[in-house]
């Protein structure tokens, strides 16, 4: 019932539900019915076009929220793909089917303790309805039809469970794996790098004209833009903000005043819902046999738990907990205020349902006093006109560059700011303000680059913007041959080295597996081989890419090395031999890692067993698609 969530629904919810979201994507809740148009079927039944393309936005929305502001949105719609997102509403589909075939339920009982014992929900360690409806209410769901979305996720929870929770690891399997995870093996390598070869490979004037008429598009400048522009934010006229003592005494006096009629007050309620099973008119009657009863001795905590139909409170005995204004509807709160300590309201109703509420506790703050609070106060009220001054400016300042819509001039006379200038300026690459993306997406519309108005106010932050208009533009042009050629040598001779390395490794793989001497094969190459013999998967001594390949390769068996290749970080490339291997020695291992490698096994197996799953679903089912797909 709170009025402003602040975005901690989302959170809050991702915590309850992480499991499924991850796996099935954040389409946890189907409440769209009717005859829309459908996006799939799944053994009859329909996922709608309207679901996925909501689903979709909210995926994105999610993975910009993460990804931070700076991020082009084009890059968002390329990640998250409609065909992925369906995939993942037709998988959940599926398990829906399977758990309801296998009747497993979602008990009310189990979530109204999840929800209690959530710490999102809490403050000071209780549950905190307040901040519980108000998630809900900003999230579009009534706590009604929240706990049933969410009774519907436990349900698939508990299939997923089936599968993690009897996967398990024989002994036999835990030896083997912790032999070959804990396996030596004598490792030596070659880096062959790419400058050996680099004086053995040329290139001609002819082979320089075609590759550049045959790419002339990677020989191309980007178009480019000067502009000028001003820029303006609340900091430019906070000196010229005079804030007296008068000011701050006044502030002071009615924050006082506020916060005494601002008491935080515990209150308890019951809540009866209204729906198609109960009628207004029935709920309200009811209630008043309820009140009844509180009024004739019987314990409001106790009526509470027995008849209360709201999943959080109901089973705290109604408690609401502490809250101030602001913490519920408009309705609940006119209601709470108007009564005085151990009071019981009358029914009332509120979107919610029909409700009793008793006000338990009123709690005083006590205020600070104005010498601890006149600093704080003095820049609060500072900000605040700060800010007001800018939005005015703003306001004026997107008028004006409307009106006078040729020239930056007026805005600059006006508001006293400098006109400034930026060259050079693409849509991919900017400096200062036109370093973020948004401002450079503001400044390069249609408007600005090709009918010559002004931009409007573009904000940079909050509190500061700028507007800019074209000086000059230069168009995309072909680069000359002579501006690109030594890029267009390196490029050639850099392909020409590549290909020779891939040919002398591929010779040299050849020669170690018919079993010509490494140390033969190495002086061919002129380079040196580095042993590293018992290495481990861990050892810190070889580099990484050459330590994963060797213990890639097939153990030598029969033969008296196993061959392989791999590229490096740097580009480079390496010859890997692997001469011998032992397993690792399972009584050498401690019980923390047996456990440890057990667990992970066991994991490994229900994610496999899972995974089975969901193929034989998939492949059983009949699937059909409504609509056509986008593959952003």
């Amino acid at each position: 019932m709170r009025d402003g969530a602040q975005g901690l629904g989302a959170k809050i919810i991702v915590g309850i539900i992480c499991f499924v979201l991850v796996v099935f994507g954040f389409g946890a809740f189907n409440f769209f019915a009717g005859n829309e148009p459908r996006a799939a079927s799944v053994n009859d039944d329909e996922i709608t076009v309207r679901e996925l393309e909501i689903e979709t936005q909210r995926q994105k929305r999610n993975l910009l929220s993460r990804m931070g502001d700076e991020v082009d949105p084009k890059l968002i719609d390329n990640l998250v793909g409609q065909q992925a997102v369906l995939d993942s509403l037709i998988n959940r589909t599926l398990l829906r089917q399977t758990a309801e075939e296998l009747a497993l339920v979602g008990l009310a009982e189990s979530f109204r303790k999840e929800l209690v014992d959530n710490p999102s929900f809490q403050v000071d360690g209780v549950f905190n309805p307040s901040i519980y409806r108000s998630t809900l209410q900003n999230l579009g769901y009534s706590p009604q039809s929240f706990q049933s979305a969410m009774e519907t996720d436990a349900q698939l929870s508990q299939l997923v469970e089936i599968y993690q929770d009897t996967a398990f690891t024989t002994g036999r399997e835990l030896r083997d794996a912790a032999s070959m995870l804990n396996q030596t093996r004598d490792v030596a390598y070659m880096i062959i790098d790419g400058a050996m070869f680099e004086d053995r490979v040329g290139v001609s004037e002819t082979e320089i004209v075609d590759f550049y008429e045959m790419h002339t598009d990677q020989f191309v400048t980007e178009e480019s833009f000067d502009l000028a522009y001003v820029e303006f934010s609340d900091h430019d006229r906070r000196n010229e903000i005079d804030i007296s003592i008068e000011d701050v005494r006044s502030a002071y006096e009615s924050a006082k005043a506020a916060s005494k009629s601002n008491d935080r007050r515990r209150a308890s309620h019951i809540l009866l819902e209204v729906n198609e099973n109960r009628s207004l008119v029935v709920a309200l009657e009811e209630m008043s046999d309820i009140r009844s009863r509180v009024l004739s001795g019987e314990d409001f905590s106790t009526l509470a738990k027995e008849l209360s139909e709201d999943p959080g409170s109901g089973g705290a005995g109604g408690d609401l907990g502490m809250a101030g204004r602001g913490a519920f509807v408009s309705d609940f709160e006119d209601v709470l205020w108007s009564l005085t300590t151990g009071d019981v309201s009358l029914p009332f109703q509120t979107e919610f349902g029909v409700h009793l509420v008793k006000l338990v506790e009123i709690e005083t703050v006590e205020f600070p006093s104005f010498d601890d609070e006149q600093s704080a106060m003095r820049e609060t009220l500072l900000t605040d006109r700060a800010e007001r001054l800018f939005e005015e400016r703003l306001a004026a300042v997107d008028k004006l560059a409307f009106e006078e819509t040729d020239s930056l001039q007026p805005i600059a006379d006006t508001h006293a700011l400098e006109i400034k200038t930026v060259k050079g300026l693409t849509r991919s690459e900017g400096v200062g303000v036109f370093s973020n993306i948004k401002v450079r997406q503001g400044v390069l519309e249609i408007d600005v680059i090709d009918n010559g108005f002004n931009s409007r106010p573009i904000l940079i932050e909050d509190t500061h913007a700028v507007v800019a208009r074209l000086v000059d533009r230069t168009a995309s042009k072909q680069r000359p041959l002579n501006e690109v050629r030594e890029q267009i040598i390196a490029q050639l001779k850099q392909d020409k080295t590549d290909k020779q390395v891939l040919t002398a490794i591929h010779d040299t793989v050849v020669r170690l597996e018919n079993e010509e001497s490494a140390s033969d094969v190495a002086a061919r190459m002129g380079a040196t081989w580095v042993r590293s013999d018992d290495a481990t998967r861990a050892v810190d001594n070889v580099p990484t890419p050459i330590l994963q390949r060797a213990f890639e390769l097939a153990v030598p068996g029969g033969r008296s090395r196993s061959v392989g290749e791999t590229q490096l970080e740097d580009g480079n490339r390496a010859i890997v031999l692997v001469t011998n291997a032992n397993l690792g020695d399972f009584g050498a291992t401690t019980e923390f890692e047996r456990l440890q490698l057990s667990d992970q096994l066991t994991d490994f197996f229900g994610q496999r067993d899972f995974e089975g799953l969901m193929q034989t679903l998939r492949s059983d089912a009949s699937i059909e698609t409504g609509v056509t797909v986008a593959a952003n």
